[in-house]
């Protein structure tokens, strides 16, 4: 008996995430968008997407599971063919473009702003932004934890070592590494 309802669980349960996982695929298709069918959405994403937003999506583009994504009522994200996203935030507030093949790895970050602040008197706003924009060429990959920072542009054939911040411009056919010196110092001896 116990099998048997714990089947039924199990297949309840699957139901409902795949009401949640087509619920939220839904708010993809704002009336400012287009988005090619083929497009696939993971599950366990966070999604904060307004009414207002715009999305264009190639073909087979899939954000998998574990995203946070946050696009507000001017912000628009572009995403080419054949791109895959994994557990990354993407946070729009104007506009981020990403190409095609791309592969975003685990833990990607992209903001297209950052906080306003004043230096005299210092203070940084909470709710106002200073708003720009991300481009990432094609054929982009990110390795894990990378963060890439408003007003950049990224070239085509690039790869992005794990846990680079990127916050200047990088040109196409690219490799870049997160050099981090350790120094070792013994201290028993």
């Amino acid at each position: 008996m116990k099998k048997v309802l714990g089947l039924c669980f199990i297949k309840i349960k699957n139901f409902a995430n795949s009401c949640i996982n087509a619920k939220n695929r839904d708010l993809f298709f704002t009336r400012k968008s287009s988005v090619h069918q083929s497009f696939k959405l993971g599950s366990a994403n966070f999604l904060d997407i307004s009414p207002e937003a715009e999305f264009q999506f190639g073909k087979n583009v899939t954000i998998n599971q574990s995203n946070y994504i946050t696009v507000k009522a001017n912000g628009k994200i572009s995403i080419g063919d054949d791109t895959y996203i994994t557990r990354a935030t993407i946070s729009c507030l104007g506009e981020i473009e990403i190409g095609k093949n791309c592969i975003l790895g685990e833990g990607m970050k992209i903001f297209d702003h950052n906080h306003h602040y004043e230096k005299q008197p210092f203070s940084v706003s909470k709710t106002d932004f200073n708003i720009g924009k991300v481009k990432l060429g094609n054929n982009v990959w990110t390795g894990a934890n990378v963060t890439i920072l408003k007003d950049v542009t990224i070239g085509d054939n690039v790869i992005i070592g794990a846990g680079c911040v990127i916050h200047k411009d990088v040109p196409a056919n690219s490799l870049i590494i997160n050099q981090q010196n350790h120094n070792i110092i013994p201290f028993i001896k």
